[in-house]
């Protein structure tokens, strides 16, 4: 199930230009920097007008990872409708997931792994990625299984090793290689390819 906030159309956390201001702070000063008091700043209200809303760090966080799965499901929509086998199509949203790993690199490291888990992770001791993160994965398999240009053993759990592996392999080596993102984007893109073909 996904984690949602409890009242996304909360004053505040509704305003998409107040959200991207509270999310430029967390990008700025990380996530454990992110007080009750600088959300409050970013968002345009004080601490206890948040307060007296209900509204938590954790809600802010929350309606941050909804924004992450609108632009995750908006960057693999293309490679889901266009034209062409499986495989061709699972190498367009693999490139475009790494576009939308790139488009949310600043974000992305100023989370801990435990904020990331909340956005990105079902609950459980074995948990998979969220099914809205791989759900459009898991299509392109089945896809490329059926015209037989691509040969997942389970599905499931082959889009959530290549979700995990193209989003955290790119980000690593982004920030901790400092490779460009072209190139990047083409060896996570080839080997996770390479992985999945029939």
């Amino acid at each position: 199930m996904s984690a949602r906030p409890r009242d996304v159309t909360a004053p505040g956390l509704a305003d998409a230009d107040a959200l991207r201001r509270a999310r430029e702070a967390i990008e700025r000063d990380g996530w454990e920097a992110a007080t009750m008091e600088r959300l409050a700043a970013a968002l345009g209200v004080s601490r206890m007008t948040l307060h007296r809303r209900g509204i938590r760090r954790e809600d802010v966080l929350r309606a941050l990872g909804a924004l992450l799965e609108d632009d995750y499901r908006r960057a693999l929509w293309p490679a889901l409708t266009a034209a062409g086998s499986g495989a061709e199509r699972l190498e367009l949203a693999l490139r475009a997931l790494c576009e939308v790993t790139e488009e949310n690199l600043a974000l992305l490291a100023a989370l801990d792994s435990a904020e990331r888990d909340a956005i990105f992770h079902e609950p459980g001791e074995r948990a998979l990625t969220q099914e809205v993160f791989t759900a459009p994965l898991q299509a392109l398999l089945r896809d490329g299984a059926a015209d037989g240009t691509l040969a997942p053993e389970d599905v499931e759990e082959t889009a959530t090793v290549l979700f995990n592996l193209l989003a955290w392999t790119y980000r690593h080596l982004r920030l901790s290689h400092r490779w460009p993102p072209e190139q990047a984007t083409a060896a996570v893109t080839r080997r996770a390819l390479r992985s999945v073909a029939a």
